[in-house]
């Protein structure tokens, strides 16, 4: 398909641009030229300076292009890769230490004498910074002998540059933002705590977490259970006209039982992750079974399946109100559809709206949640002696942010029901009572003509009989 074959500029790490490339998105993967990248493979997507860069497994490039292309390429990787995922696997790979920011740049310098020049994936945390690009993978740690920020000149790609300098190790970073690299600058300033280089800290035999229990999970009452739905249910049910139910034939209770069925889809993912977070042995186990991204896609993935559920179940009640009815319901939809496209886009807007004003309120959770991570790291490499205040203070926050999401869903399952609710009564409901107004099935023309035919045959039979008698 032409919306799957893009024309780009490819700069591929170790060589040459390659003009006007035919990029094409295939299942699995993109393919540039005779080259492909699985999605399983990518590590990261950083769009920066005018570019898209992509990191895998195998490869680093650079993606450039003029008008929607670029946007087009990017969506096609937003799509295709799990962003939630790359972020696990590269906080396994960095052993859990605090990330100050992830980011794709181009990189110019030696590492132990040799050149290193190219793309580079930059990952920079309290102790260090690692540059990774394919299955290489350098690493300057902090403090540096010398940092310096190099102003570009006007019009210059890739902004500002940092230049950091230690021993005989020399590195220059572009695309970096300007927050980055005074992150950047702040941190590699300071020395490693517990390393040799830091004097005044004392070396200990053993580290907290081989000494110690991890952190409990310690999470808090939620709210959004069972016993909210049901209550939510049943009252928006009894806000729904009794005569339009009367007039479509519905069971008692169908309404209470419907809704509290939806809520239970919408409200699935949240529910679900709460009991594995209730369960989980560690304040670690927890974090990452409530995971922000995670739980918000989920979500909308949910709200969506809970829409299809409720056309799917008004879809079943028009069916049965046709049969008991007798009326030919496909020969009435050739001229009217029960359920018209825009109606059910309209219907899905409206039901995501709730869930997408909550999550707008918690952007931040994410990165609570991978500064909790970070302190957690930190506090299990601690000597048993040290100050947990860090901790304690990332805890108590992801927790609070927590409790306020969990009573952030019920509301959003309030307005959501409430809509629900509207639908039936103002749309679905009419709809139904019209299925029972239909004119019943005709009988057809032909057995009119022949029922009229034998009635016609016995009647002669029945006066020549009469004359012959």
């Amino acid at each position: 398909m032409a919306e799957d074959i893009l024309r780009l500029d490819v700069l591929v790490h170790g060589a040459r641009v390659e003009r006007d490339t035919e990029v094409r998105r295939e299942e699995g993967g993109v393919r540039y030229g005779e080259r492909f990248v699985p999605w399983r493979e990518v590590r990261w997507v950083s769009r920066r300076s005018g570019m898209v860069l992509v990191f895998a497994e195998d490869v680093s490039l650079a993606v450039r292009a003029k008008g929607r292309a670029l946007g087009d390429f990017h969506a096609w990787l937003e799509q295709g890769v799990d962003h939630t995922e790359l972020r696990g696997r590269l906080m396994k790979q960095l052993g859990h230490e605090v990330v100050l920011f992830v980011a794709g740049s181009a990189v110019d310098g030696t590492f132990d004498g040799a050149p290193v020049r190219g793309l580079f994936l930059a990952a920079a945390t309290r102790r260090a910074i690692y540059l990774l690009s394919g299955p290489s993978q350098h690493t300057m740690v902090w403090p540096v002998d010398r940092v310096k920020r190099q102003i570009s000149r006007p019009g210059e790609v890739g902004g500002d540059a940092v230049l950091l300098t230690r021993g005989e190790d020399q590195i220059r970073l572009r695309y970096l933002f300007p927050e980055e690299i005074v992150a950047l600058a702040t941190a590699c300033r300071k020395p490693i705590v517990g390393s040799s280089e830091a004097a005044s800290h004392s070396l200990e035999l053993f580290s907290r977490k081989e000494v110690s229990p991890p952190p409990q999970a310690d999470l808090p009452e939620f709210s959004a259970a069972a016993g909210a739905l049901h209550e939510v249910a049943n009252r928006a049910a009894a806000n729904v006209p009794g005569e339009l139910q009367a007039r479509a034939l519905l069971e008692p209770g169908f309404f209470e039982a419907h809704f509290l069925e939806l809520g239970e889809i919408a409200l699935g993912p949240l529910i679900l992750r709460k009991s594995a977070a209730s369960m989980a042995d560690s304040l670690m186990r927890a974090t990452e079974a409530m995971d922000a991204a995670g739980l918000q896609a989920d979500t909308r993935a949910a709200v969506a399946a809970a829409a299809d559920r409720m056309l799917d179940v008004f879809g079943a009640e028009a069916r049965r109100l046709a049969h008991v009815q007798d009326v030919d319901l496909e020969e009435r939809e050739k001229r009217v559809a029960l359920i018209p496209e825009a109606m059910r886009e309209r219907l899905l807007d409206r039901m995501q709206a709730p869930f997408d004003r909550l999550w707008s309120r918690f952007e931040g959770l994410d990165s609570e949640s991978q500064l909790l991570i970070g302190a957690l790291g930190e506090y299990g490499e601690g000597s048993p002696g040290d100050d947990d205040g860090r901790l304690g203070e990332a805890a108590e926050q992801w927790r609070a942010t927590l409790a306020r999401l969990d009573s952030g869903y019920v509301g959003a399952w309030r307005e959501l029901v409430e809509e629900i609710e509207k639908t039936w009564s103002t749309e679905l409901l009419p709809r139904l009572v019209q299925v029972t107004t239909e004119e019943r099935r005709g009988i057809p023309e032909w057995v009119q003509l022949a029922a009229l035919g034998a009635v016609t045959l016995l009647l002669v039979v029945a006066l020549v009989a009469v004359f012959v008698v």
